[in-house]
């Protein structure tokens, strides 16, 4: 993952001692018990005390198992992450340790000597990481970074993260084996038991994530705390780890990147969308102005502004309005890059932050009935959808609210005119359908529109739709036509000789020639509205539509 960075900034890299440097690293203990496990009792004691008196050196994690018999609630809080790590070792008995991720043994086997040994290794990579909660303090934000100061060859690299809860006290013991005291329970593995892969770095190469988690089953908030590790998956050994810190600073001033777009489509007719998007800044400055470019397809569309306060580790969700990108050239496959030229008036120091989203061209209906199919979560009540006519807003169909949690209902409905539609499915409480397995599918006959159910507070997609009767489906696909919507002027992109039949909404062909690989076709004298493009040589027809705006 090579970097290209300023004259400058490399400079100050090397003079903090970066370039082919190593640094101490931290050890990672992971160890795996249950509180119906006797041994366990007996080896707890004397580990948690080596842990302690290692605290400036080493991170343990603590893995409750459900066996030798189940009802740890400790497990119960999250067997599946568990499991994962359980199966990612091999582990089949407990008290065990894995230390350095290649060494497995009985917990009540790790001293001093091989902590020690541990710690001994340098690491290539140096990390930082803090943790915060939100006002409500329901939720835990993680934020973790790290910088190689040597090169890491590994393209089998992830970044672990675990919540832990230091010292969780029952009153009783919860278990048979009359332990009542734990520590460093895992909580939750970030964003998930996976991990985040990280490429093979070379010297000065960088990584910032951001991570969030609804706090589930925590005895004492003030316990939580958040550990991390960078490990080859491969060889399971481990390059460095890391614990959060009050006293946590960024590797750089000005450093920001788009975390994610919410309100996206995946498929498009309409050359435009209005996405909310997420900006982190993970530098130690606040940023008070961005500029963001905006391209798609390679086609430059505009400058993006915005000025406001971001604090340093804070993520601000900005809507520039509608993004209108017409004059790119379409394609099969679609790509808009979003990326940050400027923070503050001038470059990020370490690399542009850029987010690529793909997009499909949305694909043509021709006169056919629709079914939606919606699987109702564990509040129906707030769950409703709308049909609406892209460019004008119309709504042409719509349903819900839901009476029944869990039951699948069908709705059918027909169209009866040309056009580029947009299907919206929304959710009032914010979570989409992800509760109790809800789920959403459009279709026609056995093609999917539009399907899912982890979203936000709603998920469109568009589609276009014919009501010509009689005209083929797509038999051939190697045709772009763009802009669209277009002022009247088309380019086609095709392959070899074609002839174009251009029909309105009523059916009637209102323009035809010959078009020979790229051809620009003026159809500014047509009247304003949707039309159907045939595209028709040896191979067979594409039909696409297209919106003239004048």
């Amino acid at each position: 993952m090579k970097k290209l960075l300023s004259i400058l900034t490399l400079s100050l890299l090397i003079g903090f001692g970066v370039a082919n440097a190593q640094n101490q690293r931290t050890v990672v203990l992971e160890c795996f018990t249950s509180t119906t496990c006797g041994p366990c009792a007996s080896a707890n004691p004397a580990l948690d005390q080596l842990i302690s008196n290692n605290a400036d050196q080493l991170i343990a994690i603590k893995y409750h198992v459900n066996w030798p018999a189940a009802g740890d609630p400790m497990n119960l809080h999250n067997p599946g992450d568990v499991s994962s790590k359980v199966s990612f070792y091999g582990i089949n008995a407990v008290p065990y340790s894995v230390g350095d991720g290649t060494w497995i043994g009985n917990s009540g086997s790790v001293n001093q000597s091989l902590v020690n040994q541990w710690a001994a290794v340098t690491s290539p990579v140096e990390m930082r990481m803090t943790h915060y909660f939100n006002a409500a303090q329901d939720t835990m934000f993680v934020i973790v970074m790290g910088r190689a100061t040597s090169a890491v060859a590994s393209d089998n690299l992830k970044l672990n993260i675990s919540v832990i809860e230091k010292t969780m006290e029952y009153s009783s013991a919860p278990g048979s084996n009359g332990e009542r005291i734990f520590h460093n329970v895992m909580k939750k593995l970030l964003p998930s038991a996976a991990g985040t892969s990280i490429h093979a770095m070379e010297v000065g190469d960088y990584f910032a994530y951001k991570y969030s988690w609804a706090l589930a089953n925590v005895m004492n908030i003030s316990e939580l705390t958040a550990v991390a590790w960078l490990q080859d998956s491969n060889t399971k050994q481990m390059i460095q780890g890391c614990k959060s810190s009050e006293d946590f600073q960024p590797f750089f001033g000005k450093q920001a990147k788009i975390s994610k777009l919410d309100h996206t489509m995946k498929t498009i007719c309409s050359s435009r969308v209005n996405p909310d998007v997420y900006v982190t800044n993970f530098g130690s400055e606040t940023i008070n102005s961005l500029n963001i470019n905006l391209t798609v397809n390679g086609t430059n569309i505009t400058d993006l502004t915005w000025e406001g306060n971001i604090a340093s580790g804070a993520t601000e969700k900005i809507n520039f309005g509608e993004l209108n990108f017409e004059d790119a050239e379409m394609l099969e496959n679609n790509e808009m890059i979003l990326e940050i030229t400027q923070i503050n008036g001038a470059a990020d120091d370490y690399a542009p932050g850029t987010y690529r989203y793909t997009f499909n061209e949305a694909p043509l209906i021709i006169n056919k009935a629709f079914k939606l199919v919606i699987r109702t979560d564990d509040e129906p009540q707030l769950i409703t959808w709308t049909v609406t006519k892209t460019l004008t807003g119309e709504v042409v169909v719509s349903g819900g609210p839901y009476a029944e949690a869990h039951k699948q209902y069908t709705e059918n409905f027909e169209l009866n005119s040309d056009d580029c539609y947009m299907f919206t499915i929304y959710d009032a409480g914010g979570n989409g359908l992800q509760g109790g397995n809800g789920l959403y599918g459009l279709k026609v006959g056995s093609q999917t529109i539009a399907s899912g159910s982890n979203f936000t507070d709603r998920e469109s997609n568009e589609f276009s739709y014919s009501t010509h009767d009689g005209v083929a489906e797509n038999t051939f696909n190697n045709v772009s036509i763009y802009p669209n919507p277009s002022n009247g002027l088309i380019t086609f992109d095709v392959e070899g000789n074609n002839v174009l039949t251009v029909y309105n909404t009523a059916g009637q062909l209102v323009y035809n020639q010959s078009i020979n690989d790229k051809t620009t076709v003026d159809l500014s004298n047509l009247e304003k509205g949707t039309y159907l493009m045939v595209v028709t040589n040896n191979v067979g027809e594409n039909i696409k539509q297209i919106i003239v705006l004048q």
